[in-house]
């Protein structure tokens, strides 16, 4: 069994560690009287071990993929102007969060800032789950109106349309 765990281990795989996991799988069972072919039995579990392995390495973590976006982050520099539009994106969230309505306001600021669940919510402005979720949707539509709003602002500030002279005629 060793040589053919040789043969067929992937990186970072043990050929011990398999074979004890099995065994560990094998231990774990209630009964072993309906294995008739107790040999290609322990083989089976040890494929089914590295195919596990193998569909465990092809998927890419969440921390990983947070890395890699931060290390691009760091590669691209954060220049002056990336830093102060980041600031300025910061401002109009805050202000458009002080917009909201109270009701709408308090439930996003626990949800969001205070990171309370839905149920915890509820319980202490002791309303019910479903009128927290409506207020949390009704805040974030209007967060997400307030801020297309602006920025849509900004875009039509910055390319300004040709003026139009009436009446008069340059030679």
């Amino acid at each position: 069994m060793r040589g053919w765990l040789t043969r067929v281990t992937p990186p970072g795989l043990e050929g011990d560690d398999l074979i004890q996991e099995a065994y560990t799988k094998l231990a774990s069972l209630a009964t072993v009287s309906n294995i008739t072919q107790p040999k290609a039995y322990l083989y089976q579990i040890i494929k089914h071990l590295i195919s596990d392995h193998i569909r465990r390495a092809n998927v890419i973590s969440i921390d990983a993929v947070a890395e890699m976006a931060q290390l691009s982050v760091l590669e691209e520099g954060m220049t002056p102007e990336r830093i102060l539009s980041g600031r300025q994106e910061l401002e109009r969230l805050y202000q458009a969060i002080a917009r909201l309505p109270g009701s709408c306001r308090s439930v996003f600021i626990m949800r969001k800032f205070d990171d309370k669940p839905q149920k915890a919510i509820a319980a202490e402005l002791r309303i019910s789950e479903n009128t927290v979720e409506k207020r949390m949707s009704r805040a974030l539509r209007m967060i997400l109106e307030q801020l297309q709003t602006n920025k849509e602002g900004r875009e039509n500030a910055a390319s300004p349309e040709p003026a139009k002279h009436k009446g008069r005629r340059d030679a």
